[in-house]
């Protein structure tokens, strides 16, 4: 099944298996506004440390690399990917290349977190997917919503019946940035949909193939790059329920999510996709007009991680570049626990929900109104 924790060969992994002592080596690919709030992060964390890092430039390793205290320091990314005391390298590159540097850590042996999108769609996804099984090495596809606490209650709400029957769910997630200078569905739309994944199917009874989601309808704004800047969608999930989001690069939303359900709804207000607070309204009587007094869960951010000072000499603390950062502790912490457990993929997060979502931002992708 899709939670199957999958056991990686422990003749072909760099470290042993179930060592929960281990201290696990990460290599950073990239040096963008991303990586230089998750090496922040990874510094952090109990047994771990930041061994490398990789750029397009050996200027750029060399900036990074003091910046953050970084000893290896290589002007490639082939040589951050290839060096022998790497456990797991976080791909942090342009997002054009995220296949092609993925598949260079996993043909080096190593464990690969991926920012996403992981690939521009279904097909060459599964083929990067299909390398990491191959090699036997954890892939975990960097849709970080999935590790925060928040979520987990989102799920427990849902499998409680406490707003009853989930009939639909909605997210939107617009920002005005970026516009034209990649696709709107890959860089927010992929977060609504793992959304409604997460509220419309049933982890543990997840459908796949012919009997999994349906899109039913989109609607697009090219920009003149070539770009869709501007995507709405509608998903039919099994047992008839029903999903739609929004995203854009080119306008701002609220950027929350709702699911609704026979006795009520839980909504996940900004920002959705990394959330902190969860709110469940109950709803009753003559059409559902009588509104229970809403009943809030709150999920502080993990309080030992902070932004760090530079370690160039210039001691500054430059915080992070997005919102809720420290979040992206739950994230690489779960690497890090599948890495010492010699798993392949994260039960929380595994590749046939991955290949599910990627399929369906294809299909949006190519959808095309009548």
């Amino acid at each position: 099944t899709s939670f199957t924790h999958l056991q990686r060969d422990t003749t072909t992994q760099t470290t042993m298996a179930d060592n929960t002592n281990l201290t696990v080596k990460w290599a950073i690919l990239g040096t963008g506004s991303i990586a230089n709030d998750m090496v922040q992060i990874i510094k952090q964390l109990p047994q771990t440390e930041v061994l490398a890092v990789g750029s397009r430039s050996s200027e750029g390793a060399k900036r990074f690399g003091d910046k953050w205290g970084i000893p290896r320091q290589y002007g490639s990314y082939e040589e951050a990917a290839s060096d022998k005391d790497v456990h797991v390298c976080y791909i942090a590159t342009p997002s054009l290349r995220h296949p092609e540097d993925c598949l260079l850590a996993i043909q080096n042996g190593k464990a690969v977190l991926c920012e996403k999108s992981m690939s521009p769609n279904e097909i060459i996804a599964k083929q990067v997917l299909d390398a990491a099984k191959e090699a036997n090495v954890l892939f975990v596809h960097g849709v970080w919503s999935r590790f925060f606490p928040a979520m987990q209650k989102v799920r427990e709400i849902i499998d409680s019946g406490e707003i009853g029957t989930v009939r639909s769910a909605r997210a939107s997630f617009c920002q005005n940035d970026g516009a034209g200078s990649c696709s709107a569905l890959l860089e927010t739309g992929i977060y609504c949909a793992q959304f409604l994944q997460w509220a419309l199917e049933d982890p543990k009874q997840q459908s796949d193939g012919a009997d999994g989601p349906v899109v039913k309808g989109a609607c697009k704004v090219i920009h003149e790059s070539g770009n869709d800047e501007h995507v709405t969608a509608i998903i039919e999930f099994p047992g008839k329920k029903i999903g739609s989001f929004e995203c854009s690069l080119a306008h701002c939303s609220s950027r929350s999510a709702t699911i609704y359900g026979s006795g009520g709804v839980i909504d996940v207000p900004f920002p959705f996709w990394c959330p902190t607070q969860v709110k469940v309204t109950k709803m009753t009587g003559l059409g559902s007009q009588q509104w229970s007094e809403p009943e809030t869960y709150e999920f502080d951010l993990p309080k030992d991680i902070v932004a760090l000072s530079t370690e160039n000499g210039e001691k500054e603390t430059p915080g992070f570049n997005f919102v809720n950062s420290q979040g992206l502790a739950y994230e690489a912490a779960e690497v890090n626990r599948c890495f010492r457990e010699g798993l392949i993929e994260s039960p929380s997060f595994p590749s046939s929900q991955c290949i599910e979502i990627m399929r369906l931002i294809t299909d949006i992708g190519k959808y095309e109104s009548s």
